[in-house]
C-alpha cells in the first residue's frame, strides 16, 4: 500500500490489520504537507503477523503516527521515518499488549537527514503471562542534520513473573549540534495504587483494568474514529480478564 500527502495538504487515515501475512506500507509526505496516520493491529492472538511501514518526510513535513499492536502470536513490526527535509517533524505514539506466550518484536527508528528536524517517539507497552517483547527504539541523527532535536521514551509495565521484556533504547550521531534524549521506565503495577481503587469498591480485575487503561490512555485518545477506540478498550479489558 502506498499513501502520498502531496505538498501543502493534510490527510488523517486510520489502517486496520484483521488478518496476519505480512503488510507493507510506504508513505511519503510532501513539502509543508501533514499526515496523522493511525495503524491498528487486531490480528486473532493465534495467527501470525508482519508489518512494515516506511515513510518520507519533505521539507517542513509534519509525520504523526499512531500504532496499537494487539494481536497476533508472533509479530514482527517495523516503523522507519526518515526525516529528509529541513525543518521536517515526527511525532509517533504507540502501544503495545502482550499476554499468553506471544512474542512482540517491535523496531521503530527516526532517520534525522534534514536540518532542524524534530523528532518525538512515545511508547506504552503491557506485558502479562509468559510473553516476550523486543523493542528497539533508534534516533539516528545523520550528517547534515544539524539543529534539530529528538525525545524517545519507553514505559512499559510487567503484570506477572513470567513475562520477558528487553528494551534497547538506541541514539545515532553523525553531527554535534543536535539535542537527543532517550528513557525506559519498566515496572510492576502500583500496589498501593491497587489498594487505593480497591478501597472504592473495584475488585482486583476491575482495579487492574484501570490500572492498564490509564497507562495506554494516552495513546489511545489520539485514535480519532470513535468505535475503534472502543473497541480497543473492550479487547483490553477481555485480554485481561482471561489472563
Amino acid at each position: 500500500q502506498e499513501i502520498t500527502v502531496e505538498a501543502g495538504q493534510s490527510d488523517e487515515l486510520v489502517l486496520e490489520h484483521r488478518n496476519g501475512g505480512q503488510h507493507e506500507t510506504v508513505v511519503h509526505v510532501g513539502a509543508g504537507a501533514k499526515l496523522h496516520l493511525v495503524l491498528a493491529q487486531l490480528v486473532p492472538t493465534d495467527t501470525p503477523y508482519t508489518s512494515r511501514v516506511t515513510v518520507d518526510v519533505a521539507d517542513g513535513g509534519a509525520f504523526s503516527y499512531t500504532g496499537a499492536e494487539l494481536g497476533g502470536s508472533t509479530i514482527a513490526s517495523e516503523l522507519t521515518v526518515n526525516l529528509n527535509g529541513k525543518e521536517s517533524t515526527a511525532d509517533v505514539w504507540s502501544l503495545y499488549f502482550g499476554d499468553g506466550e506471544r512474542l512482540l518484536d517491535l523496531n521503530y527508528i527516526i532517520r534525522q537527514a534534514g536540518r532542524k528536524t524534530d523528532a518525538n517517539m512515545q511508547v506504552r507497552g503491557t506485558l502479562m503471562g509468559k510473553s516476550t517483547k523486543n523493542f528497539r527504539g533508534t534516533l539516528d541523527f545523520l550528517e547534515g542534520g544539524k539543529g534539530s532535536v529528538g525525545r524517545e521514551n519507553e514505559e512499559v509495565m510487567l503484570l506477572d513473573e513470567g513475562v520477558r521484556n528487553r528494551s534497547v533504547p538506541i541514539m545515532l550521531s553523525h553531527e554535534d549540534d543536535v539535542d537527543g534524549h532517550h528513557a525506559v521506565s519498566v515496572g510492576r503495577m502500583d500496589e498501593a495504587k491497587l489498594f487505593y481503587l480497591m478501597s472504592r469498591g473495584l475488585d482486583m480485575e476491575e482495579a487492574k483494568s484501570l490500572v492498564v487503561e490509564a497507562s495506554l490512555r494516552p495513546v489511545i485518545d489520539r485514535i480519532p474514529d470513535e468505535k475503534l477506540r472502543d473497541e480497543i478498550d473492550q479487547y483490553l479489558k477481555g485480554r485481561l480478564a482471561n489472563g
